[in-house]
């Protein structure tokens, strides 16, 4: 027996933080199951496997059911088994899988959309789709209810949706699974969708890369997010007989790569520098290459400006761009005399906000920046903070306002500095 076992393809996701390129990274998650469908067809699969999560929800539009139908129709000697996830369950009649598209399917389709065991290619599919977004039953309770039913000496694969119950990595109402579901539902091979990065497991223990295992989670074909290592493939995955350890290759099928660069404000012609040498690198990738640009360090609102300007036209020629602004002011004494004379309630803050830093955190005070007319004390800070979020000056502790809650603040009033001084 060999099949292809994927999920989380989130087909019809939106990606708005993108705004006009958002249509772009949608489309490529086609090209990308065309990908992993021509694969399956040239492995000569018996069939292939969707564990749930095939739409990004039931409220995605026709147009993205059809397309998806016109990949499947493409492949016709390639079966597909399709299970609800916890985007798009089967928890109703007004579910994406009893809307109208789906009367016409494709013939090589089959909606596992009640729990069952489903004959394919003379092994069983024992399956339990998700009813529901949320829940804190295990799933393959049902699998292993099903697996009571007699074998006849076939092989029997388990596929369901849901987070793996490893204290602190799930929330309870995640459709949470035991860790050791293949051992105690006594199926040859479980196929798990939910998480987006590659993860495989035998006996509830995470095995590494390159090693087989009973429970497999294949990730999201196509990375749907910066930092998501392990995401991009499907398993191929061979079982020679009943009670034989499958054998688990992980194939990349990803068209896109999501890269984080960084870049220095402070240090800005050195920074620049080193951020055009590693975008040059990638440029003759740029149509696959969706990129984000994290600027750190203390700037002045007048250089940050500049490097922004720069950045729109450095990044166009990708497919998708992102900057994450992570700096904090830092203003030359011509600066903070300049604020003073255009917005004096700006400068204020400013001069506030530096003190309330260094009272809370114990941060060094920026240079030239003079504090006479700021807070004076802790108590005056504490007492201004209360006003601002509401509680009494007794109760208001400093020691929350951490250094995330400074980066925000100087963000906002990075945004405010910008305007002040153009």
């Amino acid at each position: 027996m060999k099949f292809i076992h994927s999920a989380d393809w989130q087909l019809g996701a939106r990606f708005s933080q993108f705004g006009p390129k958002a249509e772009s990274l949608r489309q490529v998650r086609f090209q990308t199951l065309e990908t992993a469908l021509r694969k399956a067809d040239e492995a000569s699969v018996d069939f292939f496997l969707i564990a749930g999560d095939l739409f990004e929800d039931g409220q995605v539009d026709d147009t993205v059911i059809h397309t998806t139908f016109e990949k499947f129709r493409r492949f016709p000697g390639v079966p597909v088994f399709i299970l609800p996830g916890n985007h798009d369950p089967n928890d109703g009649p007004s579910s994406i899988w009893n809307r109208k598209p789906f009367l016409t399917k494709p013939s090589n389709v089959t909606v596992l959309a009640e729990p069952g065991v489903t004959e394919c290619g003379g092994a069983q599919l024992l399956a339990s789709p998700l009813r529901q977004k949320k829940s804190t039953i295990d799933p393959t309770l049902k699998i292993a209810e099903l697996a009571r039913q007699p074998a006849d000496g076939r092989i029997r694969i388990g596929v369901t949706h849901g987070a793996l119950a490893f204290p602190g990595k799930h929330e309870s109402n995640d459709h949470p699974i035991v860790p050791d579901a293949e051992t105690r539902t006594g199926v040859d091979y479980l196929a798990v969708g939910h998480w987006h990065t590659w993860q495989v497991y035998d006996h509830g223990r995470h095995v590494m890369p390159g090693t087989d295992g009973r429970l497999v989670m294949p990730g999201t074909p196509e990375p749907d997010a910066f930092e998501q290592d392990g995401a991009g493939h499907v398993a191929l995955v061979e079982i020679s007989s009943p009670q034989s350890k499958p054998v688990v290759q992980k194939v990349p099928v990803a068209t896109l790569q999501w890269m984080t660069l960084d870049l220095d404000c402070a240090d800005a012609p050195a920074g620049r520098q080193g951020l055009e040498h590693r975008l040059a690198e990638v440029k003759p990738a740029a149509d696959r290459t969706v990129v984000r640009v994290r600027l750190h360090g203390r700037v002045s609102p007048r250089v940050l400006a500049e490097t922004r300007q720069w950045l729109e036209s450095a990044l166009q020629p990708y497919l998708a761009q992102q900057v994450l602004d992570e700096t904090a002011v830092a203003l030359t004494v011509a600066e903070i005399d300049e604020i003073k004379n255009r917005s004096p309630l700006l400068a204020q803050a400013l001069t506030d906000l530096a003190q309330i830093e260094h009272l809370a955190t114990n941060s060094p005070v920026p240079a030239g920046m003079d504090l006479s007319q700021a807070i004076s004390s802790l108590d005056e800070a504490r007492a201004l903070v209360s006003r601002v979020i509401g509680e009494k000056p007794e109760k208001t502790d400093l020691t929350r306002l951490d250094a995330e809650f400074f980066k925000l603040a100087h963000q906002l009033l990075s945004q405010e500095l910008q305007e002040a001084t153009q």
